[in-house]
């Protein structure tokens, strides 16, 4: 089937194509056999339009966008937002790890030493 591609105003692409119920990836089984429509086709959504102007394949890409405007959505494809850290304002409360002091002390620093040698003034 012909295929034009334009991109609207918010700078979306969108594929347009005609469409039937007869074709088998028809988006409706609840059209009649021989039922046309134009098929919207983006990212996001797919939309369908049932009464369109015969010489949709030559209109320029702002008459497109009038046509799409009358489409009504058949699907809508949701896409999960990519997760970022929330601001250190908006984390939400809860316990936090325990701070355990510096870590280990290594037997041969000086701390080490000076501790052992408290203890066994102990």
């Amino acid at each position: 089937m012909d295929q034009i591609s334009f991109t609207d105003s918010s700078g979306v692409t969108w594929a347009v194509r005609e469409d039937g119920a007869d074709d088998a990836r028809s988006l409706s089984g609840d059209a009649p056999p021989g039922t046309t429509w134009l098929r919207f086709d983006s990212e996001l959504e797919v939309r369908r339009l049932w009464h369109y102007p015969d010489d949709w394949r030559r209109l320029n890409p702002v008459q497109l966008e009038t046509l799409l405007e009358r489409a009504s959505t058949v699907i809508a494809r949701f896409r999960s937002a990519p997760r970022r850290a929330p601001p250190a304002d908006r984390r939400p409360a809860g316990p936090r790890p325990a701070d355990n002091g510096p870590g280990p002390v290594r037997s041969d620093s000086p701390s080490a030493t000076r501790t052992r040698r408290e203890n066994d003034d102990m």
